[in-house]
């Protein structure tokens, strides 16, 4: 019997199994001069840990564009956590698929009888904690006990309080700011009274020269093809 669709259209989809978040001003970056796509490109780029230099760069921006957008668009930093959130699902499965390649490789390891894959193995399996049980309740226990300190000297005790914990960069919330510390709001303040700027065109092979009139052809050192992209020097 097939599945009714409008008694779905109340279930609640995983974050990964969702549509992209539609943003609230219909832009992720309103009033840009930059194409929405690109900034759908950028989102995805950050997502998977390229560095502000290196999107600028795709982009055809300014570095303090990019920023720019960051600050001032909380739709963007919701789009590159999606992105974000789609990705770790598929790592989760490509992980899980990798286990099962590991399980097979490591049978085949241990059919051929190979040493140290049969020990590591062995000893992951807890085949030698009654030998190890059996070692350790043979050793005295006149031995086991620490060593009296020396006459005048005395025992450093073990430095207490809690370990220092740094915080790490989670996606708990939706469209925050991804940094270990807090941005000084002045920055922040000039960063986005900053004009939107265009970056240097022609100068990676991944921007786009508009002026060029073969812009996915990179030019030839030396001048060369001048004639033609198919003609032929004799």
């Amino acid at each position: 019997m097939p599945v009714d669709a409008s008694a779905l259209n109340q279930d609640r989809l995983p974050r990964w199994a969702e549509e992209p978040p539609i943003p609230s001003d219909g832009s992720l970056v309103p009033g840009s001069q930059f194409h929405e796509e690109q900034w759908i490109m950028a989102a995805g780029m950050l997502a998977r840990g390229n560095s502000f230099l290196q999107v600028a760069r795709a982009m055809g921006c300014s570095r303090t564009t990019l920023w720019r957008a960051y600050y001032g668009s909380k739709d963007l930093r919701v789009r590159v956590w999606w992105e974000r959130e789609a990705l770790n699902r598929e790592a989760e499965l490509r992980l899980s698929s990798l286990r099962a390649l590991v399980a097979e490789q490591i049978e085949r390891l241990v059919s051929a009888g190979d040493p140290s894959t049969v020990r590591w193995l062995a000893e992951r399996l807890g085949l030698f904690a009654g030998l190890d049980a059996a070692a350790a309740a043979a050793i005295p226990a006149a031995a086991a006990r620490p060593e009296a300190p020396p006459a005048g000297g005395s025992v450093v005790a073990p430095m207490a309080g809690p370990a220092v914990i740094v915080p790490e960069l989670d996606d708990d919330a939706p469209g925050a700011l991804r940094e270990r510390r807090p941005p000084d709001p002045a920055a922040v303040a000039a960063i986005l009274a900053h004009p939107e700027a265009e970056g240097p065109k022609g100068v990676y092979p991944w921007t786009l020269n508009p002026d060029d009139p073969f812009p996915n052809l990179p030019p030839l050192p030396g001048g060369r093809g001048r004639a033609g992209v198919f003609s032929r020097r004799l």
